[in-house]
């Protein structure tokens, strides 16, 4: 059985989009930064695409109401399926799960840019920041931390705002510069919206 022109575009599409929604924890961080916004663009490029091709294709039906098959119906029903499942995750699909679960989280809000730091359970943290003019950035390594005490080991270069070792005050994390303790301006509990 030879597939038709519209079933191949459908099922490329569908595939395309579902690979890069599913797969957004592997390719925000490799190779992220500026390649995050293209991702993203093709995203909703995609998905504007496939809406589009599902109204046409609906419109295409009604007007052909009179030969239908259900072979006609199989580029609706994958198009249809990929857009549910790419808004509501039915399946709960979550590569996240991948780099550990989160176990402690901290956020970062300044006027331009933000992060967030991800302590996981197997002993490695990450740090996703972001900004202005399309700065994306991840920071990663492991950590140990005793009460409220966190001693974090960078990877590579450590961030601006952070340090090897950050002190748990209340709602706030600080950082340890020899022996003075510093803000980092990161919050526990809740990301707030601040600006």
């Amino acid at each position: 059985m030879r597939m038709s022109r519209n079933l191949k575009t459908s099922l490329i599409l569908s595939i395309l989009l579902i690979g890069l929604v599913r797969l957004q924890p592997i390719w925000e961080r490799n190779p992220g930064g500026f390649w995050n916004v293209l991702f993203y663009l093709s995203i909703a490029i995609l998905f504007i695409w496939l809406i589009t091709k599902v109204v046409k294709e609906i419109v295409h039906l009604v007007k052909n109401r009179k030969g239908l098959t259900f072979k006609l119906f199989i580029p609706l029903i994958i198009m249809t399926i990929t857009i549910l499942d790419v808004s509501f995750n039915p399946f709960k699909i979550d590569l996240e799960k991948k780099y550990g679960k989160v176990i402690f989280i901290a956020y970062y809000e300044g006027t331009q840019n933000q992060a967030t730091l991800k302590l996981r359970d197997n002993g490695n943290f990450d740090v996703h920041s972001t900004g202005v003019f399309f700065s994306d950035y991840f920071f990663t390594g492991n950590y140990s931390r005793n009460e409220d005490t966190i001693f974090m080991n960078f990877d590579s270069k450590t961030p601006r705002l952070l340090g090897d070792t950050l002190i748990i005050k209340g709602e706030n994390l600080y950082r340890k510069k020899l022996d003075t303790v510093l803000t980092t301006h990161y919050y526990l509990g809740n990301y707030k919206g601040l600006n």
